[in-house]
């Protein structure tokens, strides 16, 4: 029987075990999150002194929702913030609630909810929309859940998403494996900024980006046998949970990880590139 015929391993994680493997990925990943808040800064939404409604898309545990909200502060001041923070991982979301109490911080009203960016109604439009690495997640709703936000967006209002590119480390080694994990969640593919990009352009929606080809991932510890932090980025790198896997697939998955990385000044990078796109409001929305 071939791999095409197998079945497919259905390995999915928890949402205590996704979150802990989004943990080290944050631990091992050189991250674009100075270079997103840059990009935020040179293209902000208009603020008016009434106030700012902010939506987060996938937030997670909010560790950098709450750096962003510090860069609309420089922006915009001290008007009051109303922030909807939204992610279907109550693990997660938990996470970001104790942070910041629960309550208000500052100026900043907060609203927690649990829901897919799928099952969620905008009540209200926002000045700020965004989805930071989190668009991946929503696969076959991507190009129906970036319209709604757009028309969700008030005048000066900012679409603001993170993305990585799709020749980067994480999709090619999930390529490898496309036939052997159940990856039927994933059902249009992998949608990177390359797919982000030919949606706008195919609806002549007007957007800004920047690329950053420089972003990688240190899976050192994935090849340490007896480091929790490597067995959860390994999770994380493949979107599946590979203690339920045969031992001969993990081995599989570190050769392939071991060809598609390299080492630089005694680390093992794997490149992943970044980029982050913004569309302002009512510019050439898509149709």
């Amino acid at each position: 029987m071939s791999l095409e015929e197998r079945p497919r391993l259905a390995l999915p994680l928890t949402a205590e075990g996704y979150a802990a493997a989004n943990e080290a990925f944050r631990r091992c990943w050189s991250a674009d999150r100075e270079q997103v808040l840059s990009f935020l800064r040179a293209h902000p939404p208009q603020v008016g002194t009434e106030g700012m409604d902010v939506l987060g898309i996938g937030v997670g545990d909010g560790s950098f929702d709450l750096r962003l909200i510090e860069t609309l502060r420089t922006l915009g001041g001290e008007v009051p913030l109303s922030y909807v923070a939204l992610d279907p991982n109550q693990a997660q979301l938990d996470g970001f609630r104790s942070r910041v109490g629960g309550a208000a911080r500052g100026t900043t009203g907060f609203t927690f909810l649990a829901l897919r960016a799928e099952d969620y109604v905008p009540d209200r439009r926002f000045d700020l929309i965004h989805s930071i690495h989190s668009l991946y997640h929503m696969p076959g709703g991507e190009e129906r859940l970036v319209r709604t936000w757009l028309e969700h967006l008030r005048p000066g209002g900012r679409l603001l998403i993170a993305l990585s590119s799709e020749r980067g480390g994480i999709y090619q080694l999930m390529q490898r494996f496309w036939n052997e994990i159940d990856y039927s969640f994933f059902t249009g593919g992998l949608f990177g900024q390359e797919s982000l990009r030919a949606l706008f352009e195919r609806h002549g929606t007007a957007y800004d980006f920047e690329l950053y080809p420089e972003v990688s991932i240190d899976v050192s510890a994935c090849f340490e046998p007896d480091s929790a932090l490597g067995r959860h980025l390994l999770d994380f790198l493949l979107q599946a949970d590979l203690r339920r896997a045969p031992e001969s697939l993990r081995q599989r998955v570190l050769e392939s990880l071991e060809e598609l990385s390299r080492v630089v000044e005694g680390r093992r990078l794997l490149p992943h590139p970044s980029g982050v796109f913004t569309a302002p409001a009512f510019s050439g929305a898509m149709k």
